[in-house]
């Protein structure tokens, strides 16, 4: 019997729908038993489904790429609700995708580069709609240390890991592995099969993901036989789907051993096996297709990277690269992962229990790890941000010049967020700091430079108070009252110790998000508030929503502005309820792909609506000057 679900309504339904399918496939992998999803289908194909999977992608940097149809997202939001609904269900139905367009980007310090290819924009929506729904089922079952390209998980994660074991178990060798051409040779018979035996047992979103697989590129080839394109949406998931058999192989040869009587601390368990087995210790921790292994000796690290070899080619026909797969000792030489190198020092400790005895000799030796940014990927970003700087000298008026300080503030930000664990961080921002404030300063010349006290200026507040250096800035305001922004120090930060990864954290269990939110200081997103509106067309009719500005980002929106504005109407301030509420266009001149912009909307209830929109004097109602503002609003275009 085919398993049936009851389809979600709203936002708030579907997420709850994703929980249980993330809490069943946990359940049946705690006891050993092999999760089965059908229906898949109905719910992949769903309004709410599709609704999340555009909003999702309007939200990616890569919405306004044109695939091979020159569509891009915005062509989409535009069209009709119905017709955008009804073209991705049939897409899913019948799906055919269409041609991948390949564009070749460089490998970051290398001189070959790198393909990628880009779906069309109906196409990144079907896989969007699969992933939404797939993923807390393949979620549940991934192996723990896998840290690339999954919710609520990062590099740092991942080096946290490394760090910790090496400081733990004091092994020094390491497998430093690289998949050869990893994504071009994906197997997709290998990947179906892998797919099906996580429990995705819906043979109807098997074939259109087979198809996904298969999709042509554009003046190449109308088949792909084999690999699976980087660039698309649910590439990386599959990916992990498809290393996901290794990492568990790996796992269950050592940190995850069964053993005849269970253990309490896996400390033990690592003891005993170390003395009645021939079991070579393993620590598995693995980003997308780059992985890094640890263990106690040299011989060992060979026998796992000619294992490792071996599974691959067996069982994923894949190659392992014998060039750039290493074996390192990290007291000696750096292994690199993630944009950063890795070292550990010996270091003397007294023995356990004299840790308080000052005249205690030190003859205990432990690890302590070092790190650092790799030094290329380092100057790569210090090159890309002294390119935006130089773009200050062709800024024609203060407008421009603010946005680009904006732009360089970002990326000098973003490198020194991503690169803040390195325990050298300091020292490493102090040798390219200087020359980055010196480019500043001689580039904002034309534009009245000034160095000026962080404390003085307006922008990176939180950032800048923190210190008291002098920076290039520009004011933007008048002379008697100066308004100053300026570009950051490099120099402004801090080394941070990366967090481990708990794995209770996960997007599909309400303590899991309240965790997320805790660590990030984010608070969690609001589910659409889609049980307040109709989707009938007869209930459109009836509000007079049929012109073109009533289009699919229009119904998207709805959801997003009332949650924004609390439930309450923005002119009377009284709560709003499903049969009296109104989302106003605050500027319905504008154009077409402006006009239902979040912050173009507002929530208003029905009776206030009507106000805003005739031209009776309601001066003596409270309300007033919020009805005057909205009417003001209403002859506005930009």
């Amino acid at each position: 019997m085919v398993q049936k679900y009851d389809l979600p309504q709203t936002e708030a339904q579907l997420n709850k729908l994703l929980d249980n399918l993330y809490q069943t496939s946990k359940e049946k992998l705690n006891n050993n038993k092999k999760p089965s999803f059908k229906g898949l289908l109905e719910l992949i194909s769903s309004d709410v489904v599709i609704i999340k999977a555009i909003h999702k992608i309007k939200g990616n940097n890569g919405s306004q790429t044109p695939g091979s149809d020159d569509m891009v997202i915005n062509d989409i939001l535009q069209k009709n609700y119905d017709e955008v609904v009804d073209l991705v269900k049939k897409n899913l139905i019948e799906y055919n995708p269409r041609l991948v367009r390949r564009v070749w980007i460089d490998k970051p310090g290398k001189k070959e580069k790198r393909p990628l290819g880009i779906p069309t924009i109906v196409d990144r929506i079907v896989q969007e709609c699969v992933k939404i729904v797939i993923e807390p089922i393949l979620e549940a079952q991934f192996f723990e240390h896998s840290y690339g390209f999954r919710p609520m998980r990062d590099t740092h994660m991942a080096l946290k890991r490394i760090t910790s074991i090496i400081h733990l178990t004091k092994y020094k060798w390491v497998v430093e592995g690289d998949i050869s051409k990893f994504f071009d040779n994906v197997n997709h018979r290998i990947l179906l099969n892998k797919l099906w035996s996580l429990g995705i047992h819906d043979k109807r979103v098997l074939m259109v993901i087979k198809a996904m697989l298969k999709a042509g590129i554009m003046k190449e080839t109308r088949l792909n036989d084999i690999g699976t394109p980087q660039g698309g949406i649910i590439s990386p998931l599959l990916a992990n789907v498809y290393l996901n058999s290794l990492d568990k192989w790996i796992a269950r040869e050592w940190e995850n051993k069964k053993t005849r009587y269970p253990y309490r601390k896996k400390e033990k368990m690592f003891e005993r096996l170390r003395k009645t087995s021939n079991l070579k210790p393993a620590y598995f921790i693995r980003y997308a297709d780059d992985w890094v292994l640890i263990t106690d000796t040299k011989e060992n690290a060979i026998k796992w990277r000619n294992r490792i070899a071996k599974y691959l080619e067996t069982n994923l026909k894949l190659k392992l690269s014998d060039e750039k797969t290493l074996i390192t000792d990290c007291t000696k030489k750096s292994i690199k992962f993630v944009g950063f190198r890795i070292k550990a020092d010996k270091c003397l400790k007294p023995k356990k229990g004299q840790k308080n005895n000052p005249n205690a000799k030190k003859t205990r030796v432990t690890l302590i790890t070092r790190v650092f940014p790799q030094e290329d990927k380092f100057k790569m970003k210090i090159k890309a941000i002294s390119k935006e700087i130089h773009k200050l000298k062709k800024m024609p008026n203060k407008e421009k010049v603010i946005h680009q300080i904006n732009v360089i503030n970002s990326q000098i930000r973003g490198v020194i967020n991503y690169f803040n664990p390195a325990t050298s961080i300091t020292t490493e921002v102090k040798k390219y700091s200087s020359q980055l404030q010196i480019l500043a300063y001689r580039c904002l010349r034309r534009h009245g430079v000034k160095l000026v006290k962080t404390e003085k200026l307006s922008n990176l507040l939180q950032v800048h108070s923190n210190y008291h250096q002098a920076v290039p800035a520009v004011n933007v305001g008048n002379n008697k009252n100066p308004t100053y922004v300026g570009i950051t120090n490099l120099s402004f930060t801090k080394w941070t110790e990366p967090r481990s990864k708990n794995q209770s954290e996960t997007p599909y269990t309400s303590e899991g998000r309240e965790m997320y939110a805790k660590r990030t200081a984010k608070k969690e997103p609001l589910a659409r508030a889609d049980e307040y509106f109709n989707l009938s067309m007869s209930y459109r009719i009836s509000k007079g929503q049929t012109n073109k500005k009533y289009n699919f980002e229009y119904y998207m929106n709805r959801g997003y502005v009332i949650n924004r504005d609390k439930f309450k109407c923005r002119v009377c301030k009284t709560k709003v309820y499903p049969n009296n509420t109104a989302i106003h266009h605050q500027s319905p001149k504008l154009p077409i792909e402006e006009v239902n912009k979040v912050s173009k909307l507002a929530t208003v209830c029905d009776e206030c609506h009507k106000k805003i929109h005739n031209n009776i004097d309601y001066s003596n109602e409270k309300h007033w000057k919020q009805l005057l503002k909205f009417r003001q609003q209403l002859q506005m275009t930009d």
